[in-house]
């Protein structure tokens, strides 16, 4: 394919190559022919050999770093860089490029202040090289977990790029979509306005369209000498701590949200604005748990594993071994949990106090030319590790030795653990009963445990303690709403005003909607909303949003409104969700029930919702349900477009038939079908791991439930 003269030319001018480089159009042509056929390296070797001519052309220096890049060539690409800068020290795509090897090689904070440069010095036109260093920037930043920056940069490349690229969007859904991500560090933060009548209104504008063109820097320049001159004021801190957390500088971000938070401010921006930077501040350690590693050396390393084999309160259990000691074969003989007491033998009506816990991860490896036996302990340093070593002893009689090493392996949040237990419950637990039994532990773990933890953010009190202090106000309001942002069912709410009241924290208040803008109403508030006087309009948007942002209890709530109007758009949506979505069982299936009469109404296909239905079985274990929903689609829709290969791919992907090679599938406990987030069940901390939570089928397939 031609070279399109009317393209923005390579070099960054921002003018078109039939108006710039109009005579390197044949050979970048050339270049690109040869790129596109897979020949990247002869190609660097034609621009090396047109450098050598002309060696301070922009263009082609810029083709050379971009072909050095794709390669992974980068220390070839720094000198490269080098070069372009020294020749063009004014040129945009030259500070990107610079910022895309600094994203690939370094890290995305570390590529920001040449990406800054890259836009301090475009014009009306963006070279391509700068969108890319935008997008570069933005992923390296989610990638390293920088949350409020790599958001800032992929909305700006959204902004900017041509309206077929949606690659930031789908970074920015999935984002969304990360079950473990508090619905705070969702929003889309933005600028506050001026306050009227000011004398720096000028300056304070003036920032604000930097920033809205993405010159965070310059916008930060301006707004820290406005603070120095204006003082604290609201709008000037707000606005500081954003464009500092759109540059990176977490730490600027939540010091300035927090003083935001305790100035003369409504009291929800207040408490929103606490709680987020209680979430990101990377100086809030709480105290914290250790867990430790102990190593004994054993005896006889056949009686230990069959002691271990034989008592109850030891349960095989195999562990992942890191790469490093595969890699090594360190592989131990077998791995276990250590229980608090034996399982018992059903869970048809186990009661919560007899469900054992499980208090330690065991280790056996062999004896070998340069050690001997050895068996590791990994468990907790709390009130339950001398329980530890004795039941180990009980077990192991003469087997186990002394203790030769110690070695602490992770540390945890107090206030986080508090929200987390560790069950074994008996195979046989029926579904109903497990939710019953995990409702009434969460109850006690938000009520009792971690009101009594301490958290940094309290000073080191525990939001029980923190009642009667005045000072700690904000912080226990915000922490009270970083707790209620777990919530995954509509009857939690209950739990929470019960919260709210022991705390002595007033309770929420209904939003009335009239002269809301609902487009950007903070999503901690959109439950609070009187859904009732919305119009179906206004619902079905807030249902799209909600979805979009992956608020899943909002969503639930916003799905039954809407499935309760007659005829009000959206309402496939509003089933479709509910049916997902819903943590009872029972109730998702009598939502697929009414979405069945609602279809019918429609006179549209029952398919998707029959389809839906044995999703949702195969999830929750319900024979039964599956053998008859597979008799309906058999009797009914095989013939419908799509049915059959659907129904393959849910039975496939969650190992009920083989492949057509006939090998068994890969994962029998996954199903191929759209994702469901679903919210966190304790706190999100910068840094952790954003993959999903374990669901009940997960749960099936490991004996250890950990909530």
């Amino acid at each position: 394919m031609a070279v399109d003269p009317y393209a923005p030319c390579p070099c960054g001018s921002g003018k078109k190559l039939k108006f710039c480089c109009s005579d390197l159009a044949a050979d970048i042509e050339k270049v690109h022919k040869m790129v596109a056929g897979k020949q990247p390296h002869a190609a660097l070797k034609y621009v090396v050999q047109l450098l050598e001519q002309q060696p301070s052309r922009a263009s082609l220096l810029d083709l050379r770093v971009s072909i050095e890049l794709s390669l992974h060539q980068f220390d070839a690409a720094q000198l490269a860089i080098e070069t372009y800068l020294s020749a063009h020290p004014e040129s945009a795509a030259a500070h990107a490029q610079q910022a895309i090897l600094s994203a690939a090689t370094q890290s995305g904070s570390q590529a920001i202040p040449m990406l800054q440069n890259a836009l301090e010095r475009l014009d009306d036109e963006i070279p391509l090289r700068v969108l890319e260093a935008i997008g570069a920037v933005g992923q390296a930043l989610l990638m390293e977990g920088q949350l409020v920056a790599a958001r800032a940069h992929l909305l700006l490349y959204a902004a900017i790029a041509p309206s077929e690229d949606n690659q930031a969007l789908e970074l920015l859904l999935r984002m969304n979509l990360q079950s473990g991500l508090p619905l705070i560090m969702r929003e889309y933060l933005l600028l506050q306005s001026c306050p009227e009548s000011v004398p720096w209104r000028a300056t304070f504008e003036e920032a604000s369209r930097f920033a809205a063109r993405g010159l965070w820097q310059k916008a930060e320049s301006i707004l820290l000498q406005t603070r120095e001159s204006a003082g604290a004021v609201p709008e000037v801190v707000y606005n500081l701590a954003l464009t500092q957390g759109w540059l990176g500088n977490i730490e600027g971000f939540a010091a300035g949200l927090h003083e935001y938070a305790h100035l003369d401010v409504p009291q929800e921006e207040a408490v929103e604005a606490e709680a987020l930077s209680q979430l990101v501040d990377p100086a809030l350690k709480d105290p914290h748990l250790e867990t430790i590693k102990r190593t004994y050396t054993v005896g006889d390393v056949e009686s230990l594993g069959e002691q271990l084999r034989i008592d109850g309160r030891a349960e095989e259990y195999p562990l992942e071994i890191p790469p490093d000691e595969a890699q090594n074969n360190v592989r131990p003989r077998s791995t276990h949990v250590l229980l608090d007491r034996p399982t018992p033998s059903t869970g048809v009506d186990i009661q919560r106090k007899d469900i054992p816990h499980v208090i330690a991860f065991l280790s056996v490896y062999g004896k070998r030319t340069d050690r001997e036996a050895l068996l590791e302990v990994t468990t907790d340093r709390n009130e339950s590790l001398s329980n530890v070593e004795a039941l180990l002893h009980e077990i192991a009689e003469d087997s186990l030795g002394a203790s030769t090493e110690e070695e602490v392996v992770a540390e945890k949040s107090i206030s986080e653990e508090s929200l987390s237990w560790r069950w074994r419950l008996p195979d046989d637990t029926p579904v109903e009963l497990r939710r019953t039994l995990l409702a009434e532990e969460r109850r006690d773990a938000i009520l009792l445990r971690w009101t009594a933890a301490p958290r940094a953010a309290l000073k080191g009190k525990s939001p029980q303690a923190a009642v009667e202090d005045p000072e700690l106000r904000i912080g226990l309001l915000a922490s009270a709403l970083i707790i209620e942002q777990a919530a995954v069912d509509p009857e939690e709410l209950s739990l929470f005003a019960a919260l709210r009241e022991q705390l002595k924290l007033p309770q929420h208040e209904t939003i009335d909607p009239q002269g809301v803008d609902l487009e950007h109403l903070p999503l901690v508030r959109i439950p609070r909303l009187q859904f009732d006087a919305l119009t179906d309009e206004q619902l079905a948007k807030l249902l799209d949003r909600t979805v979009m942002m992956g608020a899943n209890f909002s969503t639930l709530l916003v799905a039954e409104q809407l499935a309760s109007r007659s005829a009000a758009p959206g309402q496939d949506i509003a089933y479709r969700q509910l049916i997902r979505l819903e943590p009872n069982y029972q109730k998702a299936q009598q939502w697929a029930e009414k979405a069945r009469v609602w279809s019918k109404q429609q006179q549209s296909s029952l398919a998707e919702w029959v389809l839906l239905e044995l999703e949702l079985s195969i999830q929750r274990g319900d024979s039964t349900k599956v053998q008859k929903m597979l008799g309906e689609i058999r009797a009914n829709h095989l013939d419908e477009p799509g049915v059959a290969e659907s129904t393959y791919r849910l039975l496939h992907a969650a190992g009920l038939i083989a492949s057509p090679d006939g090998q068994p599938a890969a994962n029998p406990t996954h199903l191929e079908a759209p994702p469901v987030a679903s919210e966190p069940s304790a706190i999100w901390t910068p840094g952790n791991d954003l993959s999903p939570p374990a669901t009940e089928q997960d749960e099936k397939q490991s004996a250890i439930w950990t909530p």
